[in-house]
C-alpha cells in the first residue's frame, strides 16, 4: 500500500506538461521585382497557435491544419481547443498581374526552441491552401485571374513531441517565398 507522498510522486511522474503557446509561425516578407516594376507583396500576420498540451508519459504528434480541422495523434491529450492555422495575404503591386506566381516553403520542417530551456520540438508536414478553397498543397501556383486581388493563404504542420519533452513555452520561425 502507497502513502499519500508516494502516490502523489507516482501520479506526477506520469504527466508532463508541455506548453506550447503563441507558436509564432511567420512567414518572410518577400518583394520580389520583375522588369515591369511589378511587385509580390506577401505579408503573414497570424501565426500558428497551438496552446497546451499535455503529454501522459507519450509520444505524438498535433496537426494544425490549414483548413482548421485539427488532430490528435498519440494518444496525448489537447488542452487548448483553440489551436489556429497561420494567415498570410499576398497582393501584386505596380499594376495588375501579367505572370503567375508561386508561393512555397523555403524548408520542409522547422525547430521550435523553448525559451526556459536548451530543449526543441520540431514541426514539419508543413502545408498551405488558399483561404477559399479546400485543396491542401505545399506549393501554390497562382495564376493571373486569382492574383487580380488579395489573396489569403492559410498555413499549418505538424508538430512532434517526445515524452520527455520540457514544459515550457516554444516558437520558431519558418520562412515563406512568393515569386513571379
Amino acid at each position: 500500500m502507497l502513502d499519500e507522498a508516494s502516490a502523489n510522486k507516482t501520479d506526477s511522474a506520469k504527466n508532463i506538461l508541455v506548453r506550447v503557446s503563441a507558436l509564432a509561425v511567420l512567414a518572410a516578407p518577400a518583394w520580389i521585382t520583375s522588369a515591369r516594376a511589378q511587385n509580390l507583396k506577401l505579408t503573414c500576420k497570424q501565426p500558428i497557435d497551438i496552446g497546451n498540451i499535455i503529454a501522459t508519459n507519450c509520444a505524438g504528434s498535433y496537426v494544425i491544419s490549414p483548413d482548421g480541422v485539427h488532430k490528435n495523434v498519440g494518444g496525448c491529450l489537447v488542452v487548448n481547443s483553440a489551436a489556429q492555422a497561420g494567415s498570410c495575404e499576398l497582393s501584386v503591386t505596380g499594376g495588375a498581374a501579367t505572370k503567375s506566381a508561386v508561393v512555397a516553403f523555403t524548408k520542409a520542417d522547422f525547430l521550435l526552441s523553448a525559451a526556459q530551456a536548451f530543449t526543441s520540438v520540431k514541426m514539419d508536414s508543413l502545408r498551405m491552401k488558399l483561404r477559399d478553397e479546400t485543396t491542401i498543397v505545399t506549393k501554390l501556383t497562382l495564376g493571373t485571374p486569382t492574383l487580380a486581388s488579395k489573396v489569403t493563404i492559410d498555413i499549418g504542420g505538424t508538430l512532434n513531441f517526445d515524452n520527455n519533452q520540457s514544459a515550457g513555452s516554444y516558437s520558431g520561425q519558418v520562412s515563406v517565398s512568393a515569386n513571379f
